[in-house]
């Protein structure tokens, strides 16, 4: 069985990303070492990470160089960061699926993975989102509505759906092989898939 994992905002090989969120790193090099080591101590080959955005900057040689060296089979949800020219080299070296959103019902429960909180959510949902840094939601949010994967607020490390949960609705059983079923195979997920002709 696949464990399912969540990350965002690891912005591997933004030079600005250091110094502009106060990272505890020398530079971008000791970061791209401490995520990518930090990921693959939680991540086995055969888990599922989904990551929420902001995923990375550089040439196709480091692209191809993150997706040989992170464990796990990966879900790219698009990030402001995330612009065409970028996910579109990830589409063409194939093996990470994109999307805009994606969600999944544990329960009665909706979830909601985007890459920025949504505003207005209805009752039963939470938004597993990244994209804050500095706060970890506004204050203008039901905080109890929200899961932050940024990774500035996990000490730099994927959240389990296990964690995720427990949050929420404290020690509740957790149907895995449902969930990826509705990640990986739903009609739903698909249509909000990006895809180039």
């Amino acid at each position: 069985m696949q464990n399912i994992f969540f990350i965002s905002d690891t912005h591997f090989g933004h030079w600005f990303a250091v110094w502009f969120w106060n990272r505890p790193f020398e530079n971008i090099k000791d970061m791209n070492e401490a995520l990518i080591s930090n990921w693959n101590n939680r991540i086995k080959n055969d888990d599922l990470v989904i990551i929420l955005g902001d995923f990375f900057a550089g040439s196709r040689l480091f692209l191809r160089f993150l997706l040989k060296n992170l464990n796990g089979e990966k879900i790219l949800i698009k990030g402001n960061h995330d612009f065409k020219f970028r996910y579109k080299k990830l589409l063409e070296e194939k093996g990470v699926k994109i999307y805009n959103k994606m969600e999944f019902f544990l329960d009665n429960h909706r979830f909601l993975l985007t890459h920025k909180p949504i505003k207005k959510i209805p009752e039963d949902t939470i938004n597993i989102h990244g994209h804050h840094h500095r706060k970890l939601i506004p204050s203008k949010y039901q905080k109890q509505k929200y899961f932050n994967v940024a990774v500035d607020h996990n000490d730099y490390e994927p959240v389990s759906i296990e964690e995720i949960v427990k949050d929420k609705f404290g020690e509740k059983s957790i149907d895995k092989f449902h969930i990826l079923d509705q990640i990986k195979y739903s009609t739903l997920n698909r249509r909000y898939a990006i895809a180039f002709a």
